[in-house]
C-alpha cells in the first residue's frame, strides 16, 4: 500500500480547500486526526492521505499503523474524513472499537463515499449505532465550524484564513440530509 503519512501534523492550504470542499470529487481521501488520551488537556494530532493511484484506505493505514493502544487510558479520537468511510472501513472501525472498548471516535465528513452502494449505508448505520460513535458531516457555520478548526489546527500557523466554506453551504446541508437519511432508516 502506498500512502503519504507526514511525520509533520500539517498539511497545506491547498489540500485541506481541494480536499474538504464538497462540491470537488478528488481521488484521494485525507484523513486529519486529533487523539486525546485521558484528560490531559493535550492534543495528538496528525493527518494521512492514501494514494490516489492505490485502492487503499486512509482508515486503515491508520487504525493498523500509527493508532497506538493504551489499555490503561481512555482516548477520545477525532477523525476529520474527506470522504465518509466505505463499508470495509465501517467494519474494521467497529472491529477496533471491539479490541478497544476505552476509545471514543467523533468522525466528522466532508462528504459521503458512494452512497448508493447498500453496502456502505448499512456501514455507517451500524457504526452510528455503536455506542462511543459519532458520525456528522463537518459544519461550516453555526456555534461550531470544523472548517475553521481545522484551518487553525491543521495548517501551519501565521496563515491568513482564506478558506471560504460558506460558499459551499448548500453542499454541506445535502450532504447532512443524505447522511441523517442513512443513519435514520429503521433497520425492521
Amino acid at each position: 500500500l502506498k500512502f503519504l503519512f507526514c511525520s509533520s501534523m500539517y498539511i497545506s492550504r491547498r489540500a485541506l480547500r481541494l480536499q474538504f470542499d464538497p462540491r470537488l470529487c478528488p481521488r484521494e481521501t485525507y484523513l486529519l486526526c486529533e487523539l486525546q488520551w485521558g484528560k490531559s488537556g493535550r492534543f495528538w494530532k496528525h493527518w494521512v492521505r492514501n494514494d490516489s493511484d492505490d485502492r487503499s484506505h486512509a482508515e486503515k493505514y491508520f487504525l493498523e499503523k500509527i493508532f497506538e493502544p493504551r489499555n490503561y487510558s481512555f482516548c477520545d479520537i477525532t477523525l476529520y474524513l474527506s470522504w465518509s468511510p466505505c463499508w470495509s472501513c465501517c467494519n474494521l472501525i467497529r472491529d477496533f472499537l471491539e479490541r478497544n472498548p476505552n476509545v471514543n471516535i467523533d468522525i466528522r465528513v466532508a462528504r459521503l463515499y458512494y452512497v448508493d452502494d447498500p453496502r456502505n449505508r448499512r456501514g455507517l448505520r451500524e457504526l452510528h449505532s455503536l455506542e462511543g460513535v459519532t458520525i456528522d458531516v463537518m459544519e461550516a457555520e453555526g456555534k461550531v465550524s470544523h472548517y475553521i478548526y481545522c484551518w487553525e489546527t491543521f495548517i501551519q500557523g501565521g496563515v491568513n484564513y482564506d478558506f471560504q466554506p460558506a460558499k459551499f453551504q448548500s453542499a454541506i446541508q445535502r450532504t447532512r440530509s443524505t447522511l441523517r437519511d442513512i443513519l435514520d432508516v429503521s433497520t425492521l
